[in-house]
């Protein structure tokens, strides 16, 4: 077998990603065979219980440009996580988890894990897990598995078959580790391992893998039969997995995604191997536009009708990703205008601000002063900002002094939204929708423009000229606020409704020794068109 193609078999398990039909079926040694079928999932499927070491998880964001993250067990075990660039679809919080103790393992000893989160993330490239064990594991004695879903049933994990560290290769998150242990011991709960048909022909195949892996680091020749050993289980895939999922991709978004991821790691890896003649060119355009349009559309119903606001930017930035990273965005520039529509349509809010503002100068003088602005924002695709501009009014401004007559002349301005980020809430459940728990605000209030001509006994009439004296007050009571770097106030504490009144931010301040007293409020609507 050619290093290429040795080097590339080791991501097989991976492309098997939606598997859900009867396959062939494998012998004791994780090979297909004549025997009973890998796809009749008992009863007493196999799990584990993991006990995981919160005092040591590590964290970091990690880019689109990719990165690299490392946590030690309490135990000295390292496992070190390299996630390639353009392998995640926008910058996300990775974290890794050791597991102190793993109930329910039907084999091996002393296993070493770590969960990694957030469960069930799906990658776009492979990512790598080295394990790096505190006592060296010989290699004919490791066993790598893994550990997914909300049961955490047990899996078989794929290696880096030319690597002699022991490496796993995965396309999303659960549990993955390595324990002590024959692979000869497996074959009493082979029939258990393996929550479902996807899980069970990934198992079947690293298994394979973890033989072939052992068999070479111990001296033997590659093994050039592996890859035809397994070409009957990609022939049914492709015609009882594949092409009933394509049909059915227009059905839904989540089925839309499923038929196109499926499709492209089933090219990606006929490509890897060098496989041309005689492929199916089962993905277009087509396919992708149709994905898109649906999954934007139910992105954009669910802002319109739930207020689920945080989601339609990473939906959209991912789906612009994916049409530059296969090279389609001039063949169907119409998805992508479209899905850029639908988000502007979502992220259209209405911002109310209201503010009075007085001063006493202890002696019966002084001056107050209210303004009010309606801010309708609009979403800048180039800035990735929401952003606008409205009349400050000033609606009322009252100029005291004792024994004088004063007429008083009101002065606005221009409130300007410099930008409104909704934070979404950190640690998103799988299968939930999540929430915004704080918006992030940046503005500036505008300079008043208030005057008022005092008129007293035996005193000529004086005029004031156009004074920000609003503005003066608002100035001293929000100075801690004030953003150099972001060119105005910050504002962050809101209180969160989630509905069409979307959320509030109401203030009271007041300084005795100046004299002064400022009360305000924004409240925020959203209002999708």
């Amino acid at each position: 077998m050619k290093k290429s193609l040795l080097l590339a078999l080791i991501t097989i398990p991976l492309l098997l990603s939606a598997c859900n039909r009867d396959s062939k079926p494998t012998d004791g040694s994780g090979n297909p065979t004549n025997g009973q079928s890998i796809f009749e999932v008992p009863a007493n499927i196999l799990t584990v219980t993991p006990s995981v070491a919160e005092e040591l998880q590590v964290e970091s964001l990690i880019p689109v440009s990719g990165g690299t993250l490392t946590v030690t067990g309490g135990d000295g075990t390292t496992y070190t996580l390299m996630i390639p660039a353009n392998a995640l679809t926008i910058d996300t919080t990775i974290r890794m988890i050791p597991v102190d103790e793993l109930n329910g393992m039907p084999f091996g000893n002393n296993p070493l894990a770590v969960q990694l989160e957030p469960n069930g993330l799906q990658f776009d490239k492979f990512v790598t897990l080295t394990i790096t064990p505190a006592q060296p594991i010989p290699a004919e004695e490791q066993i790598l598995f893994g550990y997914q879903g909300e049961a955490n049933h047990l899996i078989l994990a794929a290696p880096i078959v030319s690597s002699t560290d022991i490496q796993i290769l995965m396309d999303h998150f659960s549990g993955y580790g390595v324990t002590k242990g024959l692979l000869a011991d497996i074959e009493p709960v082979r029939q258990r391992i393996g929550g479902d048909a996807e899980a069970r022909i990934r198992s079947q195949i690293a298994e394979s893998l973890q033989r072939e892996r052992q068999r070479q680091l111990l001296g033997g020749e590659p093994d050039n039969s592996l890859w035809e050993s397994f070409d009957p289980l990609f022939k049914e895939y492709e015609e009882q997995v594949i092409k009933p999922r394509i049909a059915a991709a227009g059905e839904s978004c989540a089925a839309g995604r499923l038929a196109m991821q499926t499709v492209l790691g089933y090219e990606r890896q006929r490509q890897l191997l060098g496989i041309s003649e005689g492929s199916s060119n089962l993905f277009d355009a087509g396919l992708m536009g149709t994905v898109a349009t649906i999954c934007m559309q139910e992105e954009y119903e669910l802002c319109r009708d739930d207020h689920v606001i945080h989601r339609i930017i990473p939906a959209w930035l991912g789906l612009e990703r994916q049409y530059a990273l296969l090279g389609m965005g001039e063949e169907n520039p119409q998805v992508l205008q479209t899905a850029r529509g639908l988000v502007e349509k979502c992220l259209s809010f209405e911002l109310v601000f209201e503010s009075e503002a007085s001063f006493d100068d202890g002696g019966g003088g002084g001056y107050s002063s209210s303004v009010t602005s309606t801010v309708k924002t609009q979403f800048s695709m180039d800035e990735m900002n929401i952003k606008g501009t409205a009349p400050l009014v000033n609606t009322r401004f009252e100029f005291r002094t004792d024994g004088c007559d004063v007429e008083n002349i009101r002065g606005g301005d221009t409130f300007t939204l410099i930008s409104l980020i909704p934070i979404p809430q950190s640690n998103i459940p799988e299968e939930s929708l999540g929430s915004v728990v704080d918006i992030k605000m940046t503005y500036f209030p505008g300079n008043t423009s208030e005057s008022f001509t005092i008129t007293c006994e035996d005193t000529p009439p004086f005029t004031s000229p156009p004074t920000p004296l609003w503005t003066g007050i608002y100035l001293i009571t929000h100075q801690a606020e004030m953003d150099m770097t972001g060119g105005g106030f910050l504002v962050e504490g809101w209180e969160i409704f989630g509905d069409e009144y979307f959320a509030k931010k109401e203030w009271i301040f007041e300084s005795a020794s100046d004299g002064v007293v400022e009360a305000g409020t924004f409240k925020l609507y959203h209002r999708p068109k």
